[in-house]
């Protein structure tokens, strides 16, 4: 034992300084803390113990100032004043922790206990009963009392919130507890003069002034730092909870609008049948185009909630872009020859470049775009431009550009476009939501690119954003087409009145780049044939003004450019009176509602040869074709589909009563409205219900009575809608 107290004497006379140094070294080191811990509260204002923080390096100063004054001043008050402004500091030193961590538990009170009764021992030691061998185990105590709190409340309670400034406390609150431990225990006697030249005094107090004052400084600066990190995570956590809730309700509150609104718009609509004043049909009017513009704007308001919600990858393929993009004009060309408007593509990159995309996102970005300068153009041209603006060895950068002769757009508002529910001075004219360039912003930002806005008044206006695509496998590209075995390519007139029909055989048409007219009733498709040549006519052959069977023979008493075009019936009338009916008029085949992609293929491409074009049309007699989805979702958005179905769902049962109302008042009307029902529910699946209701159609063309066709018709519906909810039950599971 004497020979390992003879040692670490030894150890500690090595870390002696001389005290004029110790001081002067001491003095520097707390002005710099005193200045870090300034500029550490000057930062974190808010963090509660920063500001007293300040004031431990001072105390701790005004300790050392005394120490130094020791024979300048009497000792005894040298002394106690420097003890007690050590004291002081340790008090400051555990509040302003205990602030910061939140503490209130009985440690601190303890701690400020003990230590005011440290002082007033520390003056009976020093004026009532002198002994220097007291007064050093009076402040070890102290000193190793506010070390082991301080220990404590790091251990238990910041250690997991603030890892790395508790690694640096605990670091330095250990050493600073094992040494003043180590020197109770071990140091001898010494007499108050001698106590500045003691190794264990200078050794000491370089710990507790030199090296903890740094250690301490970086540890609050770390402390604020984590404080600072834990805070800007649970606001970003919290907004990401809030916009899930957010994106959650308002799906939820759109997806309940639907309902009374499809409501809404299926009684308008009967109201608007049965009445005949001028009117009450123009307030039915008024209330149809008000609850269509409602919905448009759910689904517009669902899309932007969508965005928010849901942070996917991109899912990048590698594509052919020059045709990928000629596909998507010849679906968006029907909407602008409807209003008459030239619609240009002009693709400035090479023949065959493949680029990785992804394709879903910059399809929406181009139809937005190209939807909005279509809706906002009333005469002129819609041109979609794309420009190879820079390339490397592995990327192309290109411009794609959208640009119309509309109104243009005031310059104080193109800053504000993209934001949600804003809208230009056109665009309060025209109408529509506000949310579709914030949706095409918000894409943008997902494909790392943004929209830019150029435009002048009465001149029109140009939407633009660049964006980088690696380089694809060109080799892939020269084998496309070599295996198709149907024709693509075709000049196609499409005649159908309903939306659902039109937009599913467009997007089949043009996935395989036919070019497509499109009239909505037969004396629009009869003035579309006289103005252009078509290689094929797909005609509907139920039509709001004339039927199919009109069309044709009109056709044959005019001069047109389509003497030879080929006819292809687009009907579910396929009784076989109705099909020899179809063939004795020279239609050359027949495409069956509802749509299925590879028999249009094929009945597009027969009608090109002169081979017999097969008229069998498969048709599964059940209640509800699950089959019908696929073919849906591959045209419409998943909310799309549900809103299509919940509007036929809502409004079949009233159409049937309608029907029934109808069938003393205006046949015709009844006949119509039932050719209608029946298509739209043989392309949702409900083959059973159509199949009834054009069984119910023929019988009435055939003027034959219905008995109680109606009354079953209904019942199978029930049965139908049973069958279907049935499915998606088992979806949802």
């Amino acid at each position: 034992m004497p020979v390992f107290i003879s040692s670490l004497k030894n150890a500690v006379g090595v870390l002696m300084l001389d005290s004029f140094t110790l001081y002067f070294a001491s003095i520097a080191v707390m002005t710099v803390m005193t200045l870090l811990n300034f500029l550490t509260w000057r930062t974190n204002k808010h963090v509660p113990g920063t500001l007293l923080y300040i004031f431990y390096p001072l105390l701790l100063l005004t300790a050392i100032v005394s120490f130094a004054l020791i024979g300048k001043i009497p000792d005894q008050i040298a002394i106690t004043l420097a003890n007690n402004m050590m004291f002081l500091a340790s008090i400051v030193h555990c509040l302003s922790l205990s602030q910061f961590l939140n503490y209130h538990g009985r440690g601190l009170k303890f701690v400020c206990l003990f230590t005011a009764l440290s002082a007033l021992l520390l003056v009976y030691f020093t004026f009532l009963q002198p002994s220097m061998r007291s007064r050093v185990y009076i402040s070890d105590l102290q000193h190793i009392v506010e070390a082991t709190f301080l220990l404590f409340i790091f251990i238990k309670y910041a250690r997991k919130p603030y890892p790395n400034a508790s690694i640096v406390y605990i670091i330095i609150l250990t050493l600073v507890a094992a040494s003043f431990i180590t020197r109770s225990l071990f140091m001898d006697d010494i007499a108050q003069q001698d106590a500045i030249l003691n190794s264990w005094f200078n050794s000491l107090l370089f710990l507790n002034s030199v090296i903890a004052p740094m250690f301490y400084a970086a540890g609050m600066a770390l402390l604020c730092n984590e404080r600072r990190e834990l805070r800007l995570n649970k606001l970003t956590e919290k907004a990401h909870k809030d916009l899930e809730i957010r994106g959650l309700f308002l799906s939820t509150i759109s997806h309940e609008i639907r309902t009374p609104l499809n409501g809404i718009l299926g009684s308008a609509q009967l109201v608007l049948n049965q009445t005949s004043d001028s009117r009450n049909k123009a307030y039915c009017e008024a209330i149809i185009n008000s609850a269509e513009s409602l919905n448009l704007l759910v689904d517009k308001v669902l899309e932007y909630a969508s965005l928010d919600q849901h942070d996917e990858a991109l899912y990048e393929e590698d594509i052919e872009f020059k045709t990928w993009l000629q596909n998507l004009c010849l679906l968006l060309s029907p909407l602008a020859e409807q209003k008459q408007l030239k619609f240009e593509l002009a693709c400035n990159i090479p023949d065959k470049a493949c680029y990785y995309c992804d394709q879903q996102k910059l399809r929406q970005i181009i139809i937005n775009l190209v939807g909005n300068a279509i809706k906002f153009t009333d005469t002129g041209t819609v041109k979609v431009q794309i420009d190879l603006i820079n390339e490397t060895q592995l990327d192309h950068t290109l411009k794609v550009s959208v640009l119309d002769s509309g109104p243009g757009i005031e310059k104080d508002e193109i800053d504000y476009l993209t934001e949600p529910y804003i809208q230009s001075s056109a665009g309060k004219e025209k109408g529509g939501t506000g949310l579709g360039l914030a949706i095409t912003s918000r894409l943008l930002d997902k494909i790392n690119s943004q929209l830019e806005i150029t435009s002048e008044l009465g001149v029109g206006s140009v939407f633009s954003f660049n964006m980088t695509l690696a380089i694809g496998e060109l080799s892939l590209v020269e084998q496309r087409h070599q295996s198709k075995d149907y024709l693509t390519g075709l000049d196609v007139l499409l005649v159908e009145d309903l939306d659902l029909n039109q937009k599913i055989a467009v997007e089949f048409m043009a996935d395989d780049e036919h070019k497509i007219k499109l009239a909505k009733d037969g004396k629009s498709a009869i003035e579309l044939m006289k103005k252009y040549h078509f290689d094929v006519v797909l005609l509907d052959m139920n039509l709001p003004d004339l039927t199919g069977q009109q069309v044709l023979k009109t056709l044959k008493r005019v001069e047109h450019k389509n003497q030879r075009t080929p006819v292809l019936a687009f009907t579910a009338s396929l009784s076989p009176d109705e099909i020899k009916e179809y063939l004795a008029l020279g239609i050359k085949d027949i495409v069956g509602k509802p749509l299925k992609q590879e028999k249009l293929r094929q009945a597009l491409s027969d009608s090109q040869s002169t081979q017999t074009a097969s008229i069998a049309v498969e048709l599964i007699d059940t209640l509800y074709d699950e089959t019908a989805t696929d073919t849906l979702t591959s045209s419409f958005s998943i909310d799309e589909v549900s809103s299509i179905y919940n509007e036929f769902i809502l409004s079949a049962r009233n159409k049937l009563s309608r029907c029934q109302a109808l069938l003393e008042q205006d046949p015709e009307q009844c006949i119509k409205l039932l050719h209608r029902q029946a298509s739209t529910a043989m392309q949702l699946g409900f083959n059973s219900y159509g199949l009834a209701l054009k069984k119910i159609e023929r019988r009435l063309l055939d003027k034959k009575p219905l008995n109680n066709s109606l009354n079953e018709a209904s019942t199978l519906w029930q049965h139908s809608l049973e069958a279907y909810l049935k499915y998606v039950r088992q979806g949802l599971g």
